[in-house]
């Protein structure tokens, strides 16, 4: 059935509108208000880090939770490894990967005192268009480091964060030489690299 000059632009209209609110919240601002919350969730709770780290995680892991994409890295992660994986094994590999994740940036967190982070309003799109790099400055008080954040907009109208470079340093790379060379390591027994996969990072 064919569509009548009205019916497409009504349907034309309501696309553009759907569009045009999916993409009302920029990847960079978006990426602002998580690290806002980060770190007011930091300065709250940095007392109990010793005490209690897992407190402490619980409490980082809150508004961490919705900027990462835990599935889409750990499968960048695997690499080459993943389409040889069977269901159970990735997602295993997934939700170790989460928690190593998550500790690690606990970890580092914990000592967050003075320092600040930027969030340019400057975005870089790809060509795609459901790609940007969202670009950043670490402040500390002796150096700046600069950090871009891969982000990618799901079907659900969510900006994600896939990848990270630190001050020159790709961490989607580096975990994934990591786990080629632990697969290396146990002659690719996919199973005892997932079970060695915590103490390894």
């Amino acid at each position: 059935m064919r569509l009548s000059l009205v019916q497409f632009s009504l349907l034309f209209f309501s696309l553009l509108f759907s569009s045009s609110y999916i993409y009302s919240e920029s990847s960079s601002e978006y990426v602002e208000k998580i690290h806002t919350d980060i770190v007011k969730a930091v300065k709250v709770n940095q007392d109990i880090y010793k005490e209690n780290p897992e407190e402490f995680l619980k409490a980082i892991s809150q508004p961490l939770e919705p900027l990462v994409d835990f599935k889409r890295i750990s499968r960048n992660v695997m690499g080459k490894y993943y389409k040889g994986a069977n269901k159970a094994q990735r997602e295993e590999f997934q939700k170790v990967f989460r928690t190593t994740l998550l500790e690690t940036y606990s970890r580092t967190l914990a000592e967050f005192k003075d320092e600040e982070i930027i969030v340019s309003p400057e975005i870089k799109k790809s060509s795609k268009g459901n790609k940007e790099k969202v670009f950043l400055e670490i402040v500390t008080s002796t150096k700046v480091y600069p950090a871009t954040y891969d982000m990618y907009l799901n079907d659900q109208g969510e900006w994600k964060l896939i990848n990270i470079v630190i001050n020159g340093v790709n961490l989607g790379l580096t975990f994934r030489n990591q786990f080629y060379s632990l697969m290396k390591t146990e002659e690719e027994d996919l199973d005892t690299v997932i079970e060695k996969w915590i103490t390894s990072i």
